[in-house]
Order: C-alpha cells, then sequence, then structure tokens
C-alpha cells in the first residue's frame, strides 16, 4: 500500500493510494456523478465508499458500521489493535490472534488485583503500556510463532522506546 504525505505549514496529510479494477459501466456512472456533484472521481469514490460505510450495520448492537470505527480508529497502530480486539475480535487474522492472546496472558499490559491477579476487560488494559512495549511485543511473537501455545511477554523481556 502506497502512502503519501503531504506537506503544508504546519500540517500533515496523509492519504493511501489503492488499486482497483471495477467495471466499465460503474466507472462511466462515478465518472457522471463527479460531473453532477463537481467533485473529482477520487472525491465521488472516497463519498460513495463513506456513505457506504454509514449506512452498513454491523452485527453488534444495531450500530452501523461508521459508529464502530469511531470507537475504535486510532492513528496509534497498538491503540487501534486493542480496540479492534475488543469490539470485533472475529475480525482479527490469525497472527493478530496470537498478539491478542499474547497481551491477555501477559500481565505487564494490565492493572493488576492486589491479589496479583488481572481481567482482560477495557477498563483494566494500560493503553500506555502497550506503546511502549509494542516492538518488543511483536518481535516477542513472532520469535515464539511456532509455539504450539502463547507465551506471555515478561517485564525483562520488554525494551522500551
Amino acid at each position: 500500500m502506497a502512502t503519501k504525505t503531504t506537506k503544508r505549514k504546519g500540517e500533515t496529510s496523509t492519504t493511501v493510494s489503492v488499486g482497483i479494477r471495477i467495471d466499465p459501466k460503474i466507472k462511466f456512472a462515478l465518472d457522471m456523478m463527479g460531473r453532477e456533484q463537481k467533485r473529482s472521481l477520487t472525491a465521488v469514490i472516497e463519498w460513495a465508499i463513506s456513505n457506504a460505510i454509514a449506512q452498513q450495520h454491523t452485527g453488534s448492537f444495531g450500530e452501523t458500521f461508521s459508529e464502530l470505527i469511531d470507537k475504535i480508529w486510532s492513528t496509534d497502530e497498538s491503540t487501534r489493535f486493542v480496540k479492534m480486539a475488543f469490539y470485533i475480535p472475529q475480525a482479527l487474522t490469525y497472527d493478530e490472534l496470537r498478539i491478542w492472546e499474547t497481551i491477555k496472558a501477559s500481565p505487564f499490559f494490565w492493572e493488576i488485583y492486589p491479589d496479583g491477579t488481572w481481567s482482560t476487560t477495557p477498563e483494566q488494559i494500560n493503553y500506555a503500556w502497550i506503546r511502549s512495549a509494542w516492538d518488543s511485543l511483536l518481535e516477542h511473537v513472532e520469535k515464539n510463532k511456532n509455539s504450539p501455545t502463547i507465551v506471555p511477554i515478561r517485564d525483562k523481556d520488554i525494551v522500551p522506546f
């Protein structure tokens, strides 16, 4: 995925380039919509996708996909990942599931109760600790990818950024 960053005075804007194949009739319709709306082809496609996302309902709590994305989206990869794991765990790939299972099995990332236990609920996770250990966590999961069981990461294995 190509990323283009445009820097103006005090501003950063990032867009992602996506290559798609569409039916010629759909392309023609998009061109006509662009002319009607006085928008570029890219703007029409973004508008159409945004509308589709806003209208699509998820299976959970009757919310739209747009509302779900608003809960999950963060510019920080680790925060976005954890929120995705909490809100739509069924969307995790196998590799992402290994990362999530490692987080859940590692006390470092959670608020610990006085008896030494922890709960893997959204209220108990410490996003700052996840962010500071993200690279170490990914490295740890990759190193242990062939283990038949999840290997929790230990405090001493975490190299803060």
